[in-house]
């Protein structure tokens, strides 16, 4: 019973994000048949790449590269090579291979679409792998980060598939490769941070607002190409990120403060008393306000229509 819900649990978050997802295809629905075809193939490109995973392992090994030896080394080729390279490739594999040629892979949008299902796929294979033998804990951890990471490694090259569908041969494999490359870049980061076992892996929240903010920026792009939105998006910026960024550190310190101060006052060594609950709460209020004023956007205004 507990392996069921366990696996419903491993199942879950991919639901979720492929919903989301769903919902930002606002060009031509994609068949749902097409859609479990692609999501089945990243099924089994997880096999795929758990296969070759565990041979390069074996090659490490083999060379003398151990996580005991040769720490850094390890955790890098671990992170850029054996997880994001292998993994990411993979993913490509099933677009390119699947559903690239397809007549309903007609819209730049549709490069995104069809690479998070495989995505998606592929990290429900992942999650109810882990998870069994995590237990409950891994599952919540993985549900809030490793799956929609997935989704945000893929979904930014699953833009430049998209783009390269209706480019020259020349510029397609250019694209292909470009968006293959930030997704290593993107996965690789993600995996370094947590495998170093340190106070880096606290950089992986600011990598992720970072990679949501990237692709929600290629998603309005695809949007604007398939002529679903008139009004051509705005870039991504360093500014935009730096004030999302800063504004995440700023809105967890003032949750973390609130938390932190109610269970410090049920402990009653503590000294801390219902004051410093209000003094907590009005903290966070005042982060979450500058948090409200950096993430705000200037509202352009037309001149009026009897100016020179």
């Amino acid at each position: 019973m507990q392996i069921a819900l366990l696996i419903v649990l491993s199942i879950i978050p991919a639901v979720v994000l492929l919903w989301y997802f769903n919902k930002q295809d606002k060009g031509k629905p994609e068949p749902k048949k097409l859609k479990w075809k692609i999501f089945g193939w990243g099924v089994l490109a997880a096999v795929f790449a758990l296969i070759i995973e565990l041979n390069v392992e074996e090659l490490y090994r083999y060379l003398g590269i151990t996580q005991q030896r040769t720490f850094w080394l390890y955790i890098f080729l671990t992170a850029f090579i054996t997880a994001a390279f292998v993994e990411e490739a993979m993913k490509l594999w099933v677009v390119k291979t699947r559903v690239f040629k397809n007549k309903h892979f007609d819209e730049v949008m549709d490069g995104i679409t069809y690479t998070i299902i495989a995505s998606m796929g592929f990290a429900t294979f992942e999650n109810i792998f882990y998870v069994v033998g995590g237990g409950f804990g891994i599952a919540i951890v993985r549900a809030l980060i490793s799956v929609p990471a997935h989704a945000l490694f893929s979904g930014i090259m699953g833009y430049y598939i998209g783009k390269a569908k209706f480019a020259t041969p020349g510029k397609s494999r250019n694209l292909i490769w470009k968006g293959f490359g930030l997704a290593i870049l993107y996965h690789g980061l993600f995996n370094f941070f947590l495998f170093t076992q340190s106070a880096l892996f606290l950089l992986v929240l600011p990598l992720m607002v970072i990679m949501g903010l990237h692709l929600k920026s290629k998603i309005k792009q695809a949007q604007f190409s398939d002529h679903v939105i008139k009004e051509k998006p705005e870039g991504l910026t360093f500014k935009r990120i730096a004030k999302v960024i800063i504004a995440t550190i700023l809105i967890l310190t003032g949750t973390g403060s609130v938390i932190g101060s109610i269970l410090l006052n049920q402990d009653p060594t503590s000294g801390y008393t219902g004051k410093d609950i209000i003094y907590a709460g009005i903290f966070a209020a005042a982060l979450l306000a500058i948090s409200y004023f950096l993430l705000r956007k200037k509202t352009k205004h037309s001149p009026p229509q009897n100016s020179p």
